[in-house]
């Protein structure tokens, strides 16, 4: 029997173990269907706020940091835009042609900004998509998104000179100079383009120069780079242009005087003052070690890199004890560097072996590779080079960088083989790519070189160097196949040949160098191409008629384009001039097809 009380006390108790149960099973059901969108979110957010993280690292030019940050967006939620636009923008900025991929991605999902496009187009543009380059500039300057800046400006000038446009480039570099809002780095690269395309126009060099020293006489960073240019093109060896803005002395002390100028500034502004004053030199020089080689490694780093490069090895090992090399390790290799050049070899080993600063492993076996064989151990030192080779697998900037070491080394089949490498871990790598075509052409054989070009064409369609390489090789094989033929069918020695008159591909070769000419008509590879499938069709005439008003400096005459243009003069009647050109040829350097086009003419 209960009371009331204690009926109404069992009855509210029910009640809530009602209510709690119905409650468990809608966060029960809550949790089934809708943990997975709330999850998603929250990871979403998170790359989100890595990604603003990884852009403003970006600003800072702070480059590992934001990989990270940007990596971290990327695999927290690979389908939210600001994470792809987090990969994207610092692919584009470190010059990665990956970044491609990354921006068709950013499309698929949302609109992209003119930062986007801007970032887009540099990087077509470095990789040679002229067609996408082309897009992404023409809606930046079609203002549909914002106004037109100078930046965009620059990409339009450097899309024009590759188009073989120099005068809309010169316009659009203009309106950079006359932009107001245009910041002093963007005229200083506005001037140096206009530099670039300023051959045989005294009117646009004199304007270049004139907007350097502008932009030299500011204390921001622009103001320090300009200075750093004038100074280098002052201490090259060619002689200076006579509209050349200042004088070496005022120059070094502008250097040395700009607040933002640090060692490597001013040790350039001590080159100058051995330029004018060569008997000062161990003066200047003694100088220079005592001011920098006591102060913190960003200071002794280029000091050491400097006297490295004037052959003053000895000098780093006086002004920069080990201990000191230990402490950084841009410091430490160039201190193993200056051993180097000292042929202190088993001391170099001694140290990488001994593990006193931690190289990365693949940069410490291709040291030790490279003190293996001057010491003679060639075991080692093999093995060591397969060591690098396993040690940077799988990264391409570590695989670059070792063939790079190792072709200058002369060990080709490492470069061969880290460049083969860096390739298959990433196909629009242009340096690697770069890389296997310097190291075809050592072999000196035609089909090797235009198997690498052959397989760049795919990747760089509208790139005229590549267009240009590739169909100049493939028509010295068709010259190569010819001569096989007319070998088999045992035709008499000196008896001429018919010349080619219906052969399609000759035909396609000389509209496209037709072609690359009209859009480059100062290129002598482009005249070079459209000559020799010209002097093939037997277009003799037609053939001189492609150097026709065109102006090169000594340094552009190779031995390859000297050859063309001596079998052109000889086809041409003109034997003696093709003879006296070809005395400055030096024929070692020819592909094989390119000596036979010379045999009969060259003077024994």
């Amino acid at each position: 029997m209960l009371t009331d009380e204690e009926l109404r006390l069992r009855t509210r108790k029910r009640r809530r173990l009602l209510i709690a149960l119905v409650l468990a099973s809608l966060l029960a059901l809550g949790g089934v269907f809708g943990g997975r969108p709330v999850l998603h979110g929250i990871k979403a957010w998170q790359a989100r706020r890595h990604a603003r993280t990884a852009f403003a690292l970006l600003e800072k030019e702070q480059w590992n940091d934001a990989r990270k940050e940007a990596s971290a967006a990327y695999q927290l939620w690979p389908e939210e835009p600001e994470a792809i636009r987090a990969i994207a923008r610092f692919l584009s900025r470190t010059r990665q042609p990956q970044a491609l991929e990354f921006w068709d991605r950013l499309e698929q999902h949302t609109r992209l900004t003119r930062a986007d496009l801007n970032d887009e187009a540099a990087i077509a543009l470095l990789a040679g998509d002229d067609t996408r380059a082309t897009r992404a500039i023409r809606a930046l300057l079609s203002g549909a998104n914002g106004a037109v800046t100078a930046l965009d400006q620059l990409l339009s000038a450097q899309l024009s000179i590759r188009q073989g446009a120099p005068i809309d480039a010169h316009d659009a570099l203009q309106k950079v100079f006359d932009d107001a809002g245009a910041s002093g780095r963007e005229k200083l690269q506005a001037a140096l383009l206009d530099l670039a395309i300023s051959a045989g126009n005294e009117s646009w060099r004199g304007e270049a120069w004139s907007w350097l020293r502008k932009i030299a006489d500011t204390n921001d960073a622009a103001g320090l780079d300009a200075l750093t240019v004038l100074a280098q093109t002052a201490l090259s060896p060619e002689k200076l242009p006579e509209n050349f803005p200042i004088a070496g002395p005022e120059l070094s002390q502008k250097l040395e005087a700009h607040p933002l100028a640090r060692a490597p500034q001013k040790l350039l502004a001590v080159d100058l003052k051995i330029r004018e004053q060569p008997e000062a030199r161990e003066e200047l020089l003694a100088k220079a070690i005592v001011q920098w080689k006591d102060g913190p490694p960003e200071e002794t780093t280029p000091l050491a890199t400097w006297l490295n490069g004037k052959g003053e090895f000895q000098r780093v090992l006086d002004s920069i004890p080990l201990e000191r090399a230990l402490q950084a390790r841009d410091l430490f290799l160039q201190y193993v560097d200056a051993l180097g050049g000292l042929g202190r070899w088993k001391e170099i080993k001694e140290l990488l072996d001994r593990d006193r600063y931690p190289l990365d492993p693949f940069v410490q076996k291709m040291y030790l590779a490279r003190c293996n064989a001057q010491l003679g151990e060639k075991a080692a030192a093999e093995n060591n080079w397969q060591r690098a080779l396993e040690a940077a697998r799988g990264d391409p900037g570590k695989l670059v960088t070792l063939a790079g070491y190792a072709e200058k080394n002369g060990v080709i089949e490492v470069a061969r083989a880290a460049y083969d490498e860096a390739v298959a871990e990433s196909p629009k790598l242009r340096v690697a790519h770069q890389g296997r075509l310097r190291l075809a052409q050592m072999t000196g054989e035609t089909k090797k070189i235009h198997a690498v070009l052959a397989e760049m064409l795919p990747i760089w369609p509208n790139d005229p160097a590549v267009q240009n390489d590739e169909a100049y090789t493939r028509l010295l094989l068709l010259m190569q196949q010819e001569s096989q033929v007319e070998s088999r069918k045992e035709k008499v020695e000196n008896e001429k040949s018919e010349p080619i008159t219906n052969n399609e591909e000759l035909i396609t070769i000389e509209q496209l160098a037709a072609r690359l000419a009209e859009r480059e008509p100062t290129s002598l590879p482009h005249r070079t191409l459209l000559a020799l499938a010209r002097l093939r069709l037997g277009k003799f005439s037609d053939a001189m008629e492609a150097y026709a008003s065109i102006q090169v400096s000594r340094g552009a005459l190779t031995p390859s384009a000297l050859a063309v243009h001596a079998a052109v003069l000889a086809a041409n009647g003109r034997a003696e001039d093709a003879a006296t050109e070809l005395r400055e040829v030096d024929v070692k350097r020819l592909l094989p097809e390119e000596a036979g086009l010379i045999e009969t003419i060259r003077p024994k």
